[in-house]
């Protein structure tokens, strides 16, 4: 799974909204009906684009430490394994991959679901 950082993107769209406005040195004068298709094609763009980062800013950021939750979650399910007292033990790496490949099963469940 990869995770995009919300500043980077933030960042990203600004450094784009920058070259379109640029695309447009009279677009603080545009009057009705008086542009041209490439003109009205940018700022159109631009709108999208400011739009979706007006977006973007109004999602939560929450930091989390994986490793952390990795540790604690298997902490729980080794004290749960040993208390059933199964013979085969499973290491850390094994539990990450585990949960890595349930979290990605679970995420592509729902996006497969969007699009029904």
């Amino acid at each position: 799974m990869n995770l995009i950082d919300k500043d980077t993107l933030v960042a990203e769209i600004d450094k784009r909204l920058d070259e379109l406005w640029d695309l447009l040195p009279n677009a603080s004068d545009v009057i009705k009906d008086n542009y041209t298709k490439q003109e009205a094609n940018i700022t159109g763009k631009y709108t999208a684009l400011e739009s979706f980062e007006n977006f973007i800013n109004t999602l939560e950021v929450k930091e989390v430490d994986l490793e952390k939750v990795f540790l604690d979650e298997y902490s729980k399910f080794s004290n749960d394994v040993d208390a059933m007292d199964y013979a085969f033990p499973i290491d850390l790496a094994d539990y990450k991959d585990f949960a890595k490949h349930f979290f990605e099963l679970g995420l592509n469940y729902i996006k497969s679901n969007k699009n029904e």
